[in-house]
């Protein structure tokens, strides 16, 4: 009995006319590609087995000449060898990554189907980001990631590194309720806490709730009322449900922006000037001036890059020396500044760092780069702007 392989062989080899005239484009192509696969050592797998015989169903009354050979074939088809295994790989497991952290990784043969859920969970996932091919996802080792990729891989029987399986089991024990009372403010008896908590604000702060919510995320501890999303822009800062929070420029000028922040005693602050747009760059000075000397703040800032001696930069150059905003970095800078991804060696062997981070007007975000990485220690860091940047769209909290 004839078998399908070399009937499709017989078939593209005729000529007159060619396989091309007679069927569809696609078809044709498929025909031909597949064909020679089927001549080489490894032949074709089962699925593309099923996609010849499907063609060939699909076209049998355009290949009139071989109609009566294809009806016999195709009633019990037969190949002269047997189909290539494709191996499976389906994997979720620890590794370090290009900065040697312990990351979640993903691996697995190409699936459409996986790709689809892969793609619906980013929302959930902190930093799921596809490798390469497409057949590799990283994503950050946190519990939150381990729960969503667990559950979503588990049904297409992903072989599941035991590290995993037993963090995801150890997470899947916890109580809630118990672990938000074990974590309620007051509730905490732990002395360090106190002691990093008094650090921060001083015995004599008077401390409202907004100043309690905002620490939260700091310290990392529950409040017995639920977070809202608040009336002021100071409560909204208060109640971020993550550190990155976009403020829209054209309904809160940046004077209000630093007002919030004296309140919630966040104070010394690093601002970031945008380096994509550079024509904005005495625009934003002028603007950060204003905004501090309305706040009260006059001494006791840096600002730690120049710009080339052209027109505008000579008029930055000198308003900073005016201004006298050449304070040197320590332990009691109020205020500095630096360019987006240029961060000054100095700043990593000094104990100075910010307790919020204000970036002005940026193009690119705050997910890369050294200030980026440098900005990551910071629980609040406001993108202010007249929209929040394509990256950031999915993850920061919004108050027009």
């Amino acid at each position: 009995m004839t078998t399908i392989d070399s009937l499709i062989t017989k078939i593209i080899n005729f000529s007159e006319p060619t396989v091309e005239d007679r069927l569809p484009n696609r078809d044709a192509k498929v025909l031909r590609s597949l064909a020679m696969s089927m001549t080489n050592q490894f032949f074709i797998t089962e699925n593309q087995g099923r996609l010849l015989l499907k063609i060939l169903r699909e076209n049998i009354k355009n290949l009139s000449e071989f109609t009566e050979e294809i009806s016999l074939a195709l009633m019990d088809p037969i190949w002269s060898k047997d189909f290539r295994q494709v191996e499976q790989v389906r994997k979720l497991y620890l590794e370090k990554d290009t900065d040697e952290d312990l990351s979640v990784f993903v691996e697995f043969t190409f699936n459409s189907e996986i790709r689809r859920i892969l793609a619906e969970i980013t929302k959930k996932c902190e930093n799921l980001v596809m490798l390469g091919n497409g057949k590799r996802y990283q994503a950050d080792l946190t519990e939150k990631n381990i729960v969503a990729l667990v559950e979503c891989l588990l049904p297409f029987k992903f072989e599941i590194d035991e590290k995993i399986q037993n963090h995801y089991d150890t997470i899947k024990s916890w109580s809630e309720t118990v672990i938000r009372e074990q974590f309620l403010v007051t509730n905490i008896a732990n002395t360090n806490f106190h002691k990093h908590i008094t650090a921060d604000l001083g015995i004599e702060t008077a401390i409202d709730q907004s100043i309690i919510n905002d620490r939260s995320m700091r310290y990392r501890y529950f409040i017995e009322n639920a977070k809202n999303h608040g009336e002021t822009l100071t409560e909204v800062m208060a109640n971020r449900c993550t550190s990155r929070l976009w403020i829209d420029k054209n309904h809160h000028d940046l004077s209000e922006v630093i007002s919030s922040l004296k309140k919630l005693r966040r104070l010394p602050l690093l601002v970031i000037f945008d380096t994509v747009v550079n024509d904005t760059y005495n625009t934003n000075l002028e603007t950060l001036s204003h905004a501090l000397e309305n706040n009260g703040i006059f001494e006791k800032i840096g600002i730690y890059f120049r710009l080339p001696n052209d027109e505008d930069g000579k008029k930055f150059n000198t308003m900073i020396a005016h201004k006298q905003y050449n304070y040197p970095l320590d332990s009691d800078t109020q205020v500095v500044a630096v360019q987006s991804g240029k961060l000054p060696k100095f700043f990593l062997k000094n104990a100075w760092r910010p307790m919020s981070v204000i970036t002005l007007d940026s193009r690119m975000g705050m997910r890369h780069g050294k200030t980026a990485v440098y900005s990551s220690c910071c629980d609040l860091i406001v993108e202010w702007a007249e929209a929040p940047t394509i990256a950031e769209q999915r993850i920061v909290n919004q108050w027009r």
